[in-house]
């Protein structure tokens, strides 16, 4: 067999080129949701600070953010189930990026940032209504591979970043970023009208368009009351729901911050930003294809206490780093040390870190909810870690204004903390085994 043979035949290869139906057409457009959003998100609250907002205000447009993808976590199920998946689909990605994307592109203050992140937490919906639409009428052999073929076309991208730090470093932040809006507008839009063109309504979607017809939002959702009773009536449950918890918060509080600290802070120029982002990706698609498979044998508790211990020592090392170069001495030769050369070692750190915790994280977390409620519950799960985050915005704000370090200082506590359950549960999770693959 020729080498064009053995890649044609390849599983991945395979399903991209047969696959069809919504899966084919999700897949193939991804890119003109991925490639843009890669584009632009390096530089967000560079863009939010250069057009005067303060720390606080920016930790605010956060929480804002949160608090809709609350609110439409809550409702995501009922309306994605009312409108059918093709109809949500199409609504609500329009609603929650091509909107925003045209207040962000022409931003002049805080509320302008604040009625994007309203509706940028629509998003919250077309998730949900997105994914059904992506794997309801899909071969559950061919699952993995769709969810594989995303994530791959998800690490790709990265590499078009640095096209906006070109783009940045000519024309400047604030220019810059309302060109990339614009484009990222157009792209994504032309991505949603192509899927509710092309695509088609699930059966599981026509069934529930016809079992809820003439119901309302309201009377779709009974039963809620007794979900959330069981969610916290289960040790498991609030197991997964403190870690979600703690994920969420930090995932928002570095996103918001970590900009504004290493340009801010560090020194380092903002068209940088857009290279980190491919080193990360680099790391970590390399440590999940050579390293992952042979850390599944260790189950979830080891992997986990370890990627905990890797991610606040990198961020210990993010917050000690110093502003200006230095000179050490190792073995009668001296050395000059940037903090952009340090800033590296903490992307390939949080990187490997990523990779032992997120995948199981997010495998443990499925395990743990309870299968036959599994749908409704991982809803309402979101909208108690969505809700719990809302504050941490402002927090990490006003931490942000009084030192820039101090956000920082937040994530260790909350490592920490995150460290502490997850060693103090380790019957629970030594019992469970690792039968969802991470990654």
């Amino acid at each position: 067999m020729s080498q064009s043979e053995k890649f044609t035949k390849h599983p991945l290869i395979d399903t991209l080129v047969n696959i069809r139906g919504n899966p084919r057409i999700a897949i193939y457009t991804e890119p003109l949701w991925i490639i843009p959003f890669n584009l632009y998100s390096p530089f967000v609250s560079v863009y939010m600070a250069a057009l005067l907002l303060t720390d606080s205000q920016i930790g605010l447009v956060a929480s804002v953010f949160m608090l809709f993808r609350a609110v439409s976590a809550f409702l995501s199920g009922a309306i994605t189930d009312k409108l059918g998946r093709k109809l949500t689909t199409f609504i609500f990605d329009m609603a929650s990026w091509s909107v925003p994307c045209l207040i962000w592109a022409f931003s002049q203050n805080f509320w302008w940032f604040a009625i994007a992140a309203a509706f940028n937490g629509l998003m919250q919906i077309t998730d949900v209504s997105w994914s059904c639409l992506l794997i309801e009428d899909a071969e559950k052999s061919s699952l993995v591979r769709i969810f594989t073929l995303i994530h791959m076309i998800s690490q790709i991208a990265v590499i078009f970043a640095p096209l906006s730090a070109l783009l940045v470093n000519r024309l400047s932040v604030v220019p810059a970023m309302r060109i990339l809006f614009i484009i990222t507008f157009i792209s994504m839009t032309i991505k949603f009208f192509i899927l509710y063109k092309y695509g088609g309504e699930t059966e599981v979607g026509k069934n529930r368009l016809n079992e809820t017809k003439g119901m309302s939002l309201w009377q779709i959702m009974s039963g809620y009351g007794s979900i959330f009773k069981r969610i916290f009536a289960s040790h498991d449950m609030i197991l997964a729901l403190v870690i979600l918890t703690g994920f969420s918060i930090i995932g928002m509080v570095s996103g918001s911050f970590y900009g504004l600290y290493v340009t801010g802070i560090l020194m380092v120029p903002t068209h940088f930003l857009a290279y980190f982002p491919l080193l990360r990706s680099v790391v970590v698609t390399t440590f999940l294809i050579i390293f992952q498979p042979k850390l599944e044998r260790f189950g979830f508790r080891y992997p986990m206490l370890i990627g905990l211990i890797i991610f606040t020592i990198c961020t210990a090392l993010l917050i000690f780093t110093p502003s200006q170069s230095f000179n050490i001495s190792i073995f009668n030769m001296t050395l000059l040390i940037e903090p952009l050369y340090i800033l590296c070692i903490y992307i390939i750190l949080e990187a490997v870190a990523f990779s032992f915790v997120i995948p199981r994280s997010d495998s443990l977390t499925q395990i743990l909810i309870e299968p036959a409620e599994r749908a409704r519950i991982r809803g309402l799960m979101m909208v108690v870690v969505l809700g719990l985050s809302i504050p941490f915005g402002y927090l990490a704000g006003w931490l942000s204004e009084t030192d820039r370090r101090y956000p920082f200082v937040l994530i260790i506590i909350l490592l920490i903390s995150l460290f502490i359950v997850i060693l103090f549960n380790k019957k629970r999770l030594d019992s469970i085994k690792q039968n969802v693959v991470p990654g």
